[in-house]
């Protein structure tokens, strides 16, 4: 996960994140839960542990990018820390509720699912979700890279030893919502492959600029679609 992103791609990936992640924690979770301890792991620059904020008392956010981790946004419940991709500093039973926010597919391993565990109380919910921003749907005729192959928004832990967690729900379904083109242009910049696209594009070696002025020649908000993705989990007993 550290390779992927730079230092300007983790400022456009701060600058603007789709807000659905509380869209997606709101279709996982129990009206009116309020859990003590959050968990989100491959926390980014921590949009998906203020996420949390409206189910936890806490949060921490865990993430092996120093890059990310240093552009995180502060918030009053959040505390961010650095880990290696695999071992989690903390204490057995510690959290009540888990997040993987698009982190999965790249964190995904026998080990960190019996880190998880180990972390977690019994009864602890474990939500594994993402979001596809479906841009190869957008009406101004770029020629986007296609996204690698291999990537995978429904990652979960199917196929490993369970180690006492189980599937209660999974669910895909799709989302539309508007961004001005400021954000869109951060939305899209915040993809290495594109960055270079339009970098390319406009002969630019800084392409923000540029891409929001032809993305305003279109339209002050436009309506983009999203695919929305989940699996749930519960912690038995250990």
């Amino acid at each position: 996960m550290t390779e992927d992103y730079d230092a300007v791609i983790a400022h456009h990936y701060n600058a603007y994140r789709p807000p659905l992640h509380q869209v997606i924690l709101t279709k996982c979770l129990r009206p009116g839960t309020v859990y003590d301890n959050g968990l989100d792991i491959g926390s980014g620059t921590g949009q998906s542990c203020i996420a949390l904020a409206d189910f936890c008392e806490k949060i921490t956010g865990a993430e092996p990018s120093k890059e990310m981790l240093a552009q995180a946004i502060g918030h009053s419940k959040v505390t961010y820390v650095h880990f290696d991709g695999i071992n989690l500093p903390f204490a057995d039973s510690s959290f009540d509720l888990v997040t993987f926010a698009g982190s999965l597919f790249y964190a995904r391993s026998q080990g960190i699912l019996n880190e998880v565990v180990r972390v977690c109380l019994p009864n602890a919910i474990v939500i594994a979700y993402d979001f596809e921003v479906l841009f190869q749907r957008l009406p101004f005729g770029f020629h986007l890279p296609e996204e690698s192959v291999g990537y995978n928004h429904r990652a979960s832990f199917s196929g490993l030893e369970m180690n006492g967690l189980r599937e209660t729900d999974s669910f895909v379904s799709d989302y539309q919502l508007g961004v001005s083109a400021e954000n869109l242009a951060h939305l899209l910049l915040s993809a290495g492959s594109f960055y270079n696209y339009f970098s390319e594009r406009y002969t630019a070696s800084d392409p923000f600029g540029l891409l929001v002025r032809e993305l305003s020649q279109h339209a002050i908000v436009h309506s983009i679609g999203a695919r929305l993705y989940a699996t749930v989990y519960k912690v038995g007993v250990k």
